[in-house]
């Protein structure tokens, strides 16, 4: 439980106002979000609090980064602060998205609404791979001229955390042995890369922002690990919530490659795996179902 005093002290350091209303929003992996009703404009912000300044710090260069370059309907940032002596708070203020995760929304008996959802969502995706650069690798850090010689050393060194792990119990042998399987035939699976395109790194349903009453999109949210990825790579993230069919949708609009839905379920594994590494908690269930998928793709292409 948060110290609405901690609050109280950061909104009138960064924003010179009183705090009036504070109201939890929702939970994540990395923190939460209240809303947060001020007494001056815009007189209703979001904050988002976490126990990892790193991480928020990430985010708020993040979000800076993208909004300097395209629009896709991202908040806005207002201050942000990482714990001292005088505020005892990771702390970050944005402007407010008046929606809900989609993931909330009772979809039955929606099709026309959640078709133009789909289709804003997807809109709004493909704005940012219009956002392109020369060569492939975290912004700001080293840069390569192939994909795979940025996604070769990654999924290694996911590999080199969970082997041991697997060894002594403690992470499921199935999904390290699909994920060498998969290291081995990278040059196969990665022989078919799309340009080097600016990525949200969290573009998945819980992130899209919905209007309750309008069915509507209004946003996104919580964008990560910001690089120049292979157009393909960020697209693992709508492979959930198949009703809302975003992954079907990117792939009517967009020429993908034979061989998108092994190297999509691939990406989401080794992600799953690299969110276990930071946070030390995973969904075990999730990551052996996405083994099994990928298990298929395996059939599919011979290997």
């Amino acid at each position: 439980m948060i110290e609405e005093k901690e609050v109280k002290k950061a909104i009138s350091k960064y924003l010179n106002c009183n705090l009036l209303e504070l109201n939890l929003l929702g939970s994540g992996a990395n923190g939460e979000v209240y809303g947060c009703v001020i007494d001056k404009q815009p007189y209703k912000i979001a904050l988002k609090i976490t126990s990892y300044p790193e991480m928020l710090l990430k985010e708020v260069n993040t979000i800076n980064f993208i909004n300097d370059k395209v629009d896709i309907k991202l908040p806005k940032i207002y201050f942000y602060h990482l714990i001292d002596n005088e505020i005892s708070l990771n702390i970050m203020g944005m402007s407010y998205l008046d929606g809900v995760g989609a993931d909330k929304i009772n979809w039955l008996f929606k099709s026309k609404k959640r078709k133009l959802f789909t289709n804003d969502v997807i809109d709004n995706f493909l704005n940012l791979q219009q956002i392109t650069n020369d060569k492939y690798g975290v912004v700001g850090g080293e840069q390569f001229e192939i994909w795979i010689d940025w996604y070769r050393p990654f999924a290694k060194a996911r590999l080199e955390y969970i082997t041991p792990l697997a060894e002594s119990g403690k992470f499921p042998k199935s999904v390290v042995e699909v994920l060498k399987k998969a290291y081995d035939n990278l040059d196969i699976i990665l022989s078919d890369c799309g340009k080097p395109t600016l990525t949200h790194g969290d573009y998945w349903v819980p992130n899209l922002l919905v209007d309750k009453k309008t069915l509507k999109f209004v946003g996104c949210v919580d964008p990560f690990n910001l690089m120049w990825a292979e157009s393909e790579y960020e697209i693992f993230t709508m492979i959930l919530y198949p009703h809302l069919k975003l992954y079907k949708e990117y792939k009517k609009r967009v020429n993908v490659s034979k061989m998108v839905d092994l190297k999509t379920r691939m990406y989401s594994l080794f992600s799953e795996v690299y969110w276990f590494e930071l946070l030390g908690k995973g969904n075990f269930g999730f990551m052996t179902w996405v083994a099994k998928k990928i298990k298929k793709q395996f059939k599919k292409h011979n290997l």
